[in-house]
Order: structure tokens, then sequence, then C-alpha cells
């Protein structure tokens, strides 16, 4: 054979290399933004995997000679790269890389509303919330599941770029046990910021109480489990001061409230600083119900409050005692709506089907 045929077939013969952005044979910690690359010489690529230790794949992208990860890994997560080329004879070379990125710069982890082991009110939704603002919403929401011991039919929706609720499509059914799963571990929420575990919420739905509240008859309703238990005469705000119509929900129990108008603005003659009893508030702006000795003259005839609910001190104290945090309070004929902004009743001031829209992944 003459010697330039012998080194053309030599050359021809020559095992395909394989490279890799992962440096030698050993692990390596590496940032999860950097891509990974993978070149072969003297041959191509055939097959490329990169794996997790959860057995998830990460996508890439490539021809011939050279490979690369599409999008991003996950912080703090061991990945397994084997890679294959051919030569001209079609001689196949494989090797296999295995590293570990590094820990994300910023990890968060959500609050959960109500809390695990509550016991709540039929209008309480499921609130997650982080600290910052979510950039990939539907990615994050994605991952959150709801689950209870009654058959509810429910929907994810953001209230704002840092809150994501889950109300039913009516009030929860009394008497539920209710799981919020977050199966957020190594969810990506923003571009250097990541949740890096999973959660388990439980929490309890007691009995069905509503309240209803008619402008029309000043009296306040409480139904408890489909039966009237209180008829209680009531006073609303005068003009200047309306209360909403709309559902609230209570969003919080004060045996003594210290209200002072100078915190929402009122001054002169209608100025007050006083202990209030029995205080539960009903918006994020400041309506309450609550005991007031004070207006019982009127309550059950006229409107003479600065915008809260009152009840006599006795009735005040007896819908303290049987009433929790997610009661629904729904106010009717007052002639002015409720916010969907305006604390935990906002949302249920949504349609079903405009609180549809309000999920990333409508």
């Amino acid at each position: 054979m003459p010697p330039a045929a012998a080194a053309s077939e030599a050359a021809a013969a020559a095992p395909a290399t394989l490279a890799s952005s992962i440096i030698g044979p050993g692990r390596r910690k590496l940032a999860w933004s950097t891509p990974v690359h993978v070149t072969a010489a003297s041959g191509e690529l055939t097959s490329v995997t990169l794996v997790d230790t959860d057995g998830n794949t990460v996508p890439g992208r490539g021809t011939g000679s050279r490979w690369r990860t599409r999008g991003h890994l996950t912080p703090a997560t061991r990945y397994t790269l084997h890679a294959e080329a051919a030569n001209r004879d079609g001689k196949v070379t494989a090797r296999t890389w295995r590293f570990r990125t590094r820990p994300a710069m910023r990890t968060d982890v959500p609050a959960v509303t109500p809390t695990a082991g509550a016991t709540v009110g039929v209008g309480h939704p499921v609130l997650v919330h982080l600290d910052h603002d979510v950039r990939f919403k539907a990615a994050f929401e994605k991952r959150l599941r709801v689950t209870a011991s009654r058959r509810v039919t429910g929907s994810w929706g953001w209230i704002d770029d840092r809150t994501v609720a889950y109300r039913p499509r009516r009030f929860w059914p009394g008497h539920t046990r209710v799981t919020v799963h977050l199966d957020v571990g190594k969810t990506q929420t923003a571009p250097s910021r990541w949740v890096m575990a999973d959660r388990t919420i439980s929490f309890r739905v007691g009995r069905s109480q509503v309240l209803r509240i008619r402008n029309s008859t000043k009296r306040l309703t409480v139904t408890r489990d489909g039966r009237l238990v209180r008829t209680i005469p009531v006073s609303m705000g005068k003009p200047g001061f309306t209360n909403r119509s709309g559902v609230k929900v209570i969003m919080t129990r004060e045996r003594i409230r210290y209200m002072d108008s100078d915190t929402v603005g009122i001054s002169g003659a209608d100025a007050y600083a006083l202990e209030v009893p029995y205080a539960m508030r009903m918006t994020a702006t400041g309506e309450f119900l609550h005991g007031a000795p004070w207006s019982e003259w009127a309550q059950g005839s006229a409107n003479v409050s600065h915008g809260c609910t009152n009840a006599s001190l006795a009735n005040g104290a007896w819908l303290y005692a049987h009433t929790l945090i997610g009661d629904p309070v729904i106010t009717t004929g007052t002639g002015r709506s409720s916010e969907t902004w305006n604390g935990l009743g906002g949302i249920w001031s949504y349609s079903w089907a405009e609180w549809k829209t309000q999920s990333a992944r409508r």
C-alpha cells in the first residue's frame, strides 16, 4: 500500500473524541445558570443525555459535533451527562461526566394562610405568598394543588404579583379537611430566585356559618349549617361613611381594639378615639363588626356609625364567641360595592368566570 493511502486510511479510522464544559472525569460544582456544552472531534455526536437524580431530562440542541443545554439547570442538584460520538467508520466513543450545581443565592419559603392546624370559616381562601414579585407565575402555579375531604370545585388566581389564592366556586362545605400541596421544590420564581423545598399544609373548615346584613332592615342574621340561630339589630355607616355591599370575610378578632379616627383621616366633629369591644375586621380598609353600647339606641332603626357595623354589647359578645376567622359576612342594600382588593372577601367579589381568568394558566 502506498504511504499516502495508508496515512489516509489511518486518519479515517481515528476514534472520535469527546469534550465538555464539565472538566475532568470527577465531580465539579457549576453555577446553575451556566450552559453545558459537549463537542466531538474526529466524528459526530450520535447521542447526548443530561439527567438529574430524579430522572428529569434537561433539554438540549445541536447538530454534528456540537451540543448545548437549552435553558438552565437547577441549583443544588446532581446531574449525569452521557455523550456518544461515532467516527467515519461508525465506531462509537462514549463518555460520562457527573457533577453538581451550586446552591441558589436567593431562596424563598412561601407563606401559606390558613396556617397548619387552623380551623376557619367557610369563606376563607387559601393564600400562598412570597416576599418578592413572581415572574414565572404559570410555572409556580402549576406546582400547587388543593385536596379536600369533601367534593370541591375551585381555582387558583393571582391577586397581586406576590400572592396567589385558591377559592372554591362557592363557599367551602362545612366540616371539611383541606390540604394544600406545594410541590414547589426546585421551582424558579424569578430570574435569580428559587423555592427549593416542598410544603404540605392541612387545616379544617369549621361549621358552615354565614352572617347576612340587610341595610333595608338594619338586621344581621346568623345562619349555621343551614339553620337560623340569631337575629341582631345593627347600625351601619351614616351618610358619608357608607358600608360596602358584597361578600366580606372576618379577617381578625380582637377582644378590645383601640380606634383613633386620625389613622383613617377623620377629623373635626366626626373625630373619635375609643376602645372598641369585640372587634372583628371585615376589610383591609377598616370596616369592623363590633360591640357598640353607645349606639344601641339606633341599632335596628338608623345608621349612625363611621363605617363599621355596630351591635349591642351583649350581641357583640355573642358574635365574638361564635365567629371564626374566615366566616363570610354578606352585606346588601347600601349602594356601595366591595372592591376585589379589599381584604379576604375581595376574592369573592369576582364572579366565578372572572376569578378563573386570574389564573396564570388560563
